[in-house]
């Protein structure tokens, strides 16, 4: 077998190594974008143009291999970063790879920026969600886009979070038309367009947020006069504890409330999904206008009543249970047989009557339970001096599903 997967830099042929080149040379089918075939117009080979579906260019070049041919597919940069390499070589494990300078690399170059330090995101045909939350909190990004997800988006969005930062915009490199500009801030970039392909890169400013319990209650917009309807921070940092949520983990909050918990949850595990169901019209409004303020765009709104509201979500790593509008034994069953394996299953109990149902039912499942009652108390000021202002106690109760 003779399959090559050859990255392409800014400087086209000029910037290949010589195996590189001696390989495309070897090559009887050329597969890439117009871009690349462009620079071998001498070629002798069969030139196949990227167009539509990969597979059926990966069947094509499977057919041209059979018959004996070699075949060189044609990418940006390192085909293995967001590029097509990973699809060749789920189809052909023996072919070889040249990578070239990726796009950021060459960005970087030509604004003399170290990027030992950058993590890397890629909005490239994907949705902002959770990831834009990792953006905000990392110090140094590089950032693919697309033409829906363009800087300018992205930069706005951002400042919708409160979160700014020094910007660039590398727009088609290598091309004649390459262009790199720096901003000072994100106002700049979310006022301007640019040309596709870009990359944008990302400098933080100033102290980066943290990720857990950064927000006091009164950040949360809450429905009125009703201001009890949060879960309490110092509650929200226990119970977040004992969900023990994995970064990609699936979290269900039910009876949402303001949508605290599940905010905060959805900063641990940007790369998880956290659906927030809440039955109360009222609190809607609420629980969106918190996740867009917070950068929880991967928090999920269910409309409804638990246990019905439940029905179709994905199956949780995580369930919190913080009100249940009577029906906390079949909320508990429901989310206890959804529950994942090694999943964990909070429940807070405010009355006793619910710690109660809780305890019992709980209980009765034979798993390990543990639980705490937290009391806390807040020191508040009195005239010249201060005093602790005590909370409503609340009981946290926590069952591990066993695994299977």
């Amino acid at each position: 077998m003779a399959v090559y997967v050859i990255g392409m830099g800014a400087r086209g042929r000029e910037g290949l190594s010589l195996e590189a080149l001696r390989r495309l040379e070897e090559a009887e089918v050329l597969i890439g974008g117009r871009r690349h075939l462009a620079h071998f117009p001498d070629h002798p080979g069969e030139k196949v143009p990227v167009q539509g579906p990969l597979e059926a260019l990966l069947d094509l070049a499977e057919e041209r291999v059979k018959v004996g041919k070699k075949v060189a597919f044609l990418a940006s940069g390192d085909p293995l970063f967001y590029g097509i390499g990973k699809r060749v070589l789920e189809r052909f494990p023996e072919a070889e790879v040249h990578p070239a300078p990726t796009a950021f690399q060459e960005a970087f170059a030509r604004l003399k920026l170290p990027w030992d330090q950058a993590r890397f995101f890629s909005f490239h045909g994907r949705p902002l969600g959770g990831a834009l939350l990792e953006l905000s909190l990392s110090p140094l990004s590089v950032v693919y886009t697309d033409p829906k997800n363009t800087p300018a988006r992205i930069a706005q969005a951002l400042l919708e979070m409160g979160v700014d930062a020094r910007a660039h915009v590398a727009e088609r490199l290598g091309e004649e038309d390459e262009r790199v500009r720096s901003f000072a801030g994100l106002k700049e970039v979310a006022r301007e367009t640019f040309l596709d392909p870009n990359v944008l890169i990302l400098e933080a400013k100033g102290p980066l947020p943290p990720r857990l319990g950064f927000f006091p209650d009164e950040a949360f917009e809450k429905r009125m006069p009703k201001k009890g309807l949060i879960t309490k921070r110092e509650v929200r940092l226990l119970a977040l504890g004992l969900l023990a949520l994995p970064p990609d983990g699936v979290l269900w909050d039910i009876g949402a409330g303001t949508g605290s918990v599940g905010i905060e949850a959805a900063r641990l595990a940007p790369w998880g999904e956290v659906y927030a169901v809440e039955k109360n019209p009222e609190s809607w409004p609420h629980i969106e206008e918190n996740a867009r303020r917070f950068g929880a765009l991967n928090l999920v709104l269910v409309k409804g009543e638990a246990p019905k509201a439940l029905e179709g979500l994905p199956a949780p790593h995580a369930v919190f249970v913080g009100g249940s509008g009577g029906e906390l034994e079949e909320i508990l069953r429901v989310s206890l047989e959804a529950l994942r394996p090694g999943g964990r299953l909070v429940v807070a109990a405010i009355t006793l009557e619910n710690l109660l149902a809780a305890y019992g039912f709980l209980k009765g499942t034979g798993l390990p339970m543990e639980g705490f009652q937290v009391q806390a108390s807040r020191v508040v000021p009195l005239a010249r001096y201060h005093r602790l202002e005590a909370q409503n106690p609340i009981t946290l109760l926590a069952v591990r599903k066993e695994e299977v």
